[in-house]
């Protein structure tokens, strides 16, 4: 079994397959990817502000524990300036036209977030946006996000991924 509805209407997964390597669902212009390592996002070029919102802290509510790295170029002078909205600086290097400055973005940090947010709203502007999260996930932790992100309008589940093979589901 996939997935099990229980009286509550929550959808219980991994209930009789604990072999679950992922599990991706959203919508056409998002999709969310569930592994116990990282968790891929994926925002299309329609996907709103307010949407892209619900889900960075959809996530974090569910653990807070998440990070990202994150690689910015940018003037020596401004790195400070990423620091005060949450970032923590991991590294930095001088090259052609500025700074590379590697920061980790905690999921812990609200004013951090909320500038990640209105980043990914900045770079789709000109594509789509792809970012890989860090975690320490579980099945379980796979579980609550999903439940508290289906019922965002138009959610479904996409794909469920087993160690040994791949299934589409629909529900």
């Amino acid at each position: 079994m996939i997935a099990k509805k229980e009286g509550s209407g929550k959808s219980i997964f991994f209930k009789d397959s604990p072999d679950v390597n992922v599990v991706e669902f959203g919508r056409d212009d998002i999709t969310v990817s569930l592994s116990t390592g990282k968790i891929i996002l994926w925002f299309g070029r329609r996907a709103g502000e307010s949407l892209i919102h619900d889900v960075i802290f959809g996530i974090s509510s569910i653990d807070s524990s998440v990070t990202l790295e994150q690689e910015i170029l940018c003037e020596y002078k401004n790195i400070g300036k990423y620091e005060n909205m949450g970032y923590v600086l991991t590294s930095y290097a001088k090259t052609r036209g500025g700074y590379r400055v590697i920061f980790n973005i905690p999921f812990y940090k609200k004013i951090a977030m909320a500038h990640f947010v209105r980043s990914i709203v900045e770079q789709l502007r000109e594509k789509d946006v792809r970012k890989t999260l860090h975690w320490d996930g579980s099945l379980e932790k796979i579980n609550f996000i999903y439940n508290k992100l289906k019922n965002l309008e138009g959610w479904e589940i996409k794909r469920i991924e087993y160690k040994d093979k791949e299934e589409k589901v629909l529900i």
